[in-house]
């Protein structure tokens, strides 16, 4: 079975490595949707794979690092991209639980990836 739950936080970046000129290197913000993918037989006692509030308890707490932040200032981020966003949480995330299948990272309207590890 795979399930999921999103999170949401809104944060500033900006780009380090684009040409001093470059609109990426200005501060700039996003709206960013995280959702959380996780694998697992359905407990027989339970009728879940895991419980949802659980994850919140390893989640929550690194959202509330990035939300309202600017990401270029928190450990590991210098370099936010949504892809280094998605690894950042895998590496944090994957420890505490085991059964992580994947982080999706979304910019609404624009775009995102997926990191499982790989």
């Amino acid at each position: 079975m795979l399930i999921f739950k999103k999170y949401y936080f809104d944060a500033a970046h900006y780009m380090p490595d684009f040409s001093e000129n470059h609109k990426y290197t200005k501060m700039h913000g996003h709206s960013y949707e995280v959702t959380i993918k996780l694998t697992g037989s359905v407990e027989k006692k339970k009728n879940w794979v895991m419980d949802l509030e659980e994850l919140d308890t390893h989640v929550l707490p690194e959202i509330s690092l990035l939300d309202h932040s600017v990401l270029n200032e928190v450990n590991g981020l210098e370099k936010p991209t949504s892809e280094n966003i998605a690894k950042w949480l895998w590496f944090k995330l994957k420890k505490k639980i085991p059964n992580l299948e994947s982080i999706e990272i979304n910019r609404p309207r624009i775009g995102g990836c997926i990191f499982n590890g790989k």
